[in-house]
């Protein structure tokens, strides 16, 4: 008898409704795949300063405009594969949209940019199934993915006829012209801990 196939037979498959229920009460930080619920792993030191880089290039450049920068502690959610996971960092342009499914309203559904930073242990995910997660978005129009461990910023930017493009940058500046503002290569990777 195949143990392992039994015991996929015997999980749990969540709803969102009881995935918002556990994550609430948590202490830990929890994703949602499609009825499957996973815990998230904190980062590495440098992990943590260049999200907090981002953050403050994102939030200085975008003070007083109609979008805003949120940190690692804002949910968004792909309705389309029924995931809802925290970016690094997200760009929101305008009011919130909050999903009516999310009954304590701490997951947005219009995302203008996503941002990750990604570890060898993140990267597989980050590239592949997130990435392919975040594209499901109707209102997303860039998503940044950063290297953690080199100088490796990748842009993928939807297009108006709905295409994507990717570039890939080591030095100058990233722009993120969907919101109108920059991510400067340099200042990403500023003052690192080793």
């Amino acid at each position: 008898m195949d143990t392992s196939a039994t015991a996929r037979e015997r999980r749990h498959v969540f709803t969102f409704a009881e995935y918002v229920l556990i994550a609430e009460r948590s202490p830990t930080r929890l994703e949602f795949w499609d009825g499957v619920i996973f815990d998230m792993a904190g980062g590495s030191p440098r992990h943590s300063a260049i999200c907090a880089n981002i953050i403050g290039v994102l939030r200085a450049q975008l003070r007083g405009g109609p979008c805003r920068a949120y940190d690692a502690n804002l949910k968004v959610r792909s309705t389309v594969v029924n995931r809802a996971t925290y970016a690094d960092a997200t760009v929101v342009c305008g009011p919130l949209e909050i999903d009516p499914a999310d009954k304590t309203g701490q997951t947005v559904l219009n995302p203008s940019v996503l941002i990750e930073v990604h570890s060898p242990t993140t990267v597989s995910d980050d590239t592949g199934p997130k990435l392919d997660c975040y594209r499901t978005i109707a209102s997303v129009r860039m998503i940044v993915l950063v290297a953690q461990d080199e100088r490796r910023i990748k842009l993928h930017e939807r297009h108006p006829d709905g295409r994507w493009s990717e570039t890939a940058h080591t030095g100058g500046v990233v722009e993120l012209a969907a919101v109108g503002c920059s991510l400067p290569v340099d200042e990403v990777y500023e003052d690192l801990p080793e």
